[in-house]
């Protein structure tokens, strides 16, 4: 990659993690950071002159469009308030296009995109346009992907009808329009402390048997840092387990595998990883087998990469710690919740109006 040429005889070099992220060393804690999307950058420092040098640099090389201080990237608006330290990200612009695109925009809003104890049943045929269905969820996909972790399981839940669509699934869908045209001006917003003095937590929840159609399970977690998500998922698992024990154990593994990703990407970026990331889980059982592995009459059956949990746990790169559930965040990706819980999750993860 020629970009990649230059930037190393610059002295940056891609990050382990993410192969589009550069760093080079600097005098701060902070690296000079740069971030590559197809034909777009973004650049960091803690030094001005060094951005404006290494512009200088890159326009030798390429023709580039120097817009500035980051206001927009990859159609997500950045607002940064100094005076009170944060940082928010938008996608309100985007959201209104696809709310008037799809006939929404003057449809009635709504608290919730999914609703509590709701579940959809699997057609073998489609009753309703498949491809209209595939758009629309389509449209919805990037502000879940960028802005809205609060979108996830409603997303994930409404993807597994997309080749079999009818009308329940249609009503679902519409309902997330819904509540997208009720919550269009939340932002996803970061600030408490800076940057480098933030800690990675993360939060990982299971909903038991939760499909009607096939038994299994639906994992959720998310990853929290500078007060809000930065990392977030809602998955059905593939296979069936036999307790609530066993599912939060499984659900674990897989977010312990997001939780080193992160800790080797935040490390090449400066920030401190000595001390273990805390994983929060509503489930003692599930915290015991990973400390413990005298349980093997209640583990063996257990799929041995699911045991990757109890490694991390045992070179201290993650330290388990129980929250009950009415403060698992992660509880929001695993199913619909009523409002008040829902709206509780949403502000924990970031989601809310700027102050």
């Amino acid at each position: 990659m020629e970009m990649s040429s230059t930037l190393n005889e610059m002295g940056y070099t891609h990050t382990e993690a993410d192969h589009v992220v550069f760093v080079r060393p600097s005098p701060d804690i902070t690296p000079d950071i740069i971030t590559l999307y197809v034909d777009d950058m973004g650049q960091i420092s803690e030094s001005l002159e060094c951005i404006l040098q290494d512009k200088v640099e890159l326009s030798k090389h390429y023709q580039m469009t120097d817009l500035g201080k980051m206001s927009w990237i990859l159609g997500i608006r950045v607002d940064r308030d100094r005076e009170k330290g944060t940082i928010a990200l938008s996608q309100e612009n985007f959201i209104k296009e696809i709310l008037e695109r799809h006939g929404m925009s003057d449809s009635c809003p709504i608290s919730t995109p999914a609703l509590a104890n709701e579940h959809l049943a699997k057609l073998e045929s489609p009753e309703i346009s498949a491809k209209s269905y595939q758009r629309a969820l389509g449209a919805l996909m990037y502000p879940m992907l960028g802005t809205h972790p609060d979108l996830g399981y409603a997303i994930a839940a409404l993807g597994h009808h997309a080749t079999n669509p009818g009308p329940d699934h249609q009503r679902a869908l519409e309902r997330v329009f819904r509540y997208l045209r009720a919550t269009s001006g939340k932002q996803l917003v970061f600030g408490q402390g800076t940057l480098g003095g933030s800690t990675l937590l993360g939060y990982t929840d299971t909903n038991w048997a939760s499909d009607v159609n096939d038994r299994k399970s639906t994992s959720g977690y998310v990853f929290k840092l500078a007060g809000a998500a930065v990392s977030w998922s809602s998955k059905k698992q593939t296979s069936i387990t036999l307790s609530s024990t066993e599912v939060e154990y499984i659900a674990g593994a897989h977010t312990a595998k997001e939780a080193i990703w992160l800790r080797q990407l935040l490390s090449e970026l400066g920030l401190n990883t000595s001390s273990p990331t805390i994983l929060h889980i509503d489930n003692q059982s599930a915290i015991a087998i990973a400390r413990n592995p005298e349980f093997h009459d209640r583990t063996k059956h257990i799929d041995v990469r699911y045991h990757f949990l109890r490694q991390v746990v045992e070179d201290k790169s993650i330290e388990l710690a129980y929250i009950p559930t009415g403060d698992q965040v992660a509880d929001a990706l695993t199913k619909g919740l009523p409002p008040a819980s829902f709206g509780k999750f949403r502000e924990e993860m970031g989601v809310r109006y700027p102050n």
